[in-house]
């Protein structure tokens, strides 16, 4: 977290003699003089809590079938979305109010999918009795298995680069403010993919920050943490295979795997960052690349052979 937030002047509690707020006195407003603003203080500690309903059914083998089947219906919480940082030095840092994480930060976590199915089979086809000996070998004793997965998307916050601008924070960890009209379009998914998956209408420039000297100015926005998700996903992947003994102690395995089964796209995240190129507008326009999707998450349809001799 961002340590040394920039406070608000008025004239009744001037900061350090400042009794307004602007971008021009940032550094002025620091509750830390000397130490600048964007210093980070590292802390392993903050509020989480992952709640959930996890129910499965299994099939015993059966007939050379076995089935099982899991459904969980979970909400995964904390304070730090990783919306901002990076992996690399495990930093990632909350938004909006550095100074009061539980009433700003905390929300869906990154990871979170609230709801998730998944289902996998595995069965051995029995040896056919009937048919000429070419055949009976050929088509007996192959093990089939598959294995597919229905979830929701992740929660995606959306930003404004120039909001918060008198906290001083950095880029990318404050929030976006909302004009109250659903920011999701409708339609199926493809339509939303080539359209826009999220409505630049429904954002706005953030509020002026009390007494703040010009509409650049800027306040928190009043969008919350993880409030519209991300496309959700499902894949199917399969296998096939079967041994081939040649002696008593030597034998072919042959393979066959598809992965993504059914060469169904798994559309990745919007962009959520604003963008506006102008912020003292008090309608500016957002990026022409805000809320589209530009890119998939996963290949397309994947077949690979294996062959394996055991002796």
């Amino acid at each position: 977290m961002e340590f040394d937030q920039a406070l608000l002047a008025s004239p009744q509690n001037p900061v350090n003699g400042q009794t307004a707020n602007s971008l021009n006195n940032v550094t002025q407003r620091l509750p830390i003089q000397g130490v600048g603003e964007g210093s980070l203080f590292t802390n392993s500690v903050f509020v989480a809590n992952y709640n959930a309903l996890q129910t499965s059914i299994t099939r015993r083998v059966q007939h050379g079938l076995e089935l099982q089947g899991s459904y969980t219906w979970a909400k995964n919480l904390d304070e730090v979305y990783g919306e901002f940082g990076t992996d690399v030095f495990e930093l990632q840092l909350p938004t909006n109010d550095q100074n009061h994480l539980r009433q700003s930060s905390y929300g869906p976590a990154g990871d979170d999918r609230d709801q998730r199915v998944v289902a996998n089979f595995t069965w051995q086809a029995p040896r056919m009795q009937l048919g000429p000996a070419m055949t009976r070998q050929v088509l007996s004793n192959w093990l089939f298995s598959g294995i597919g997965v229905i979830q929701s998307g992740i929660p995606l916050s959306v930003f404004d680069d120039n909001a918060g601008s008198v906290y001083g924070l950095l880029l990318g960890e404050v929030r976006a403010e909302r004009t109250g009209s659903d920011p999701l379009t409708h339609g199926s998914l493809f339509s939303r993919v080539l359209n826009g998956y999220l409505d630049p209408n429904a954002f706005t420039r953030a509020p002026e920050a009390p007494n703040g000297t010009s509409l650049a100015d800027q306040d928190f926005g009043n969008s919350g943490v993880g409030f519209v998700r991300g496309p959700g996903q499902h894949n199917v992947d399969a296998a096939v295979e079967r041994a081939f003994p040649l002696t008593e102690s030597s034998s072919v395995h042959f393979r066959t795997e598809f992965f993504n089964l059914t060469n169904t796209p798994q559309f990745a995240n919007p962009n959520t960052t604003l963008g506006y190129t102008d912020p003292t507008l008090v309608n500016p326009v957002a990026s022409p690349t805000f809320g589209k999707i530009t890119a998939t998450a996963a290949n397309p349809r994947v077949v690979q052979f294996a062959l394996k001799f055991l002796f």
